[in-house]
């Protein structure tokens, strides 16, 4: 019951998020919002988190969350620096960019460390570990309705 009600939460917010792209920057912002509400419920299911552990625990992922989303803006400023090309760029500048691009790497693993230890305080272990493979499983399904969206947004421009 609570796969089918996870299942139909999800496809509703995958069909509210094609109508939000019309308008970029408002609909953007609730598809991201739509997004995190869909990750936090897939999330509490998949650890099955007691009252007790969700209460301590989704402050500090939410804290972790927002770090990482500091650290990723830090990181397209870096992206963007190479997206148009490396030729122009004179080899000093090359180096500290790549010198970067390894200190924001560095970044994420002690981010990760540091939120690995909270989490052990928190969680059993093995809940520790299902929320990482919980992550990634969520982040395998967005990426396949994205793709499937896209298949389905190619046939209809070719219809």
């Amino acid at each position: 019951m609570n796969r089918l009600i996870l299942s139909i939460s999800i496809l509703l917010t995958f069909c509210l998020s094609a109508n939000a792209q019309h308008g970029r920057g408002e609909g953007h912002g609730r598809m991201h919002k739509e997004i995190q509400a869909q990750k936090v419920s897939f999330i509490t299911q998949r650890l099955e988190l007691t009252p007790e552990e969700a209460q301590l625990f989704w402050p500090v992922y939410n804290e972790l969350e927002d770090k990482k989303e500091q650290l990723r803006q830090e990181g397209r400023v870096l992206f963007r620096k190479i997206r148009n090309g490396l030729d122009s760029v004179p080899d000093k500048e090359l180096v500290q960019i790549s010198d970067n691009m390894i200190e924001y790497r560095i970044k994420d693993a002690q981010l990760n460390k540091e939120y690995h230890e909270k989490f052990k305080k928190i969680l059993p272990i093995k809940k520790v570990l299902e929320l990482y493979h919980a992550e990634k499983k969520f982040q395998g399904m967005l990426l396949r309705k994205i793709k499937e969206k896209g298949r389905h947004m190619g046939r209809r421009e070719r219809n």
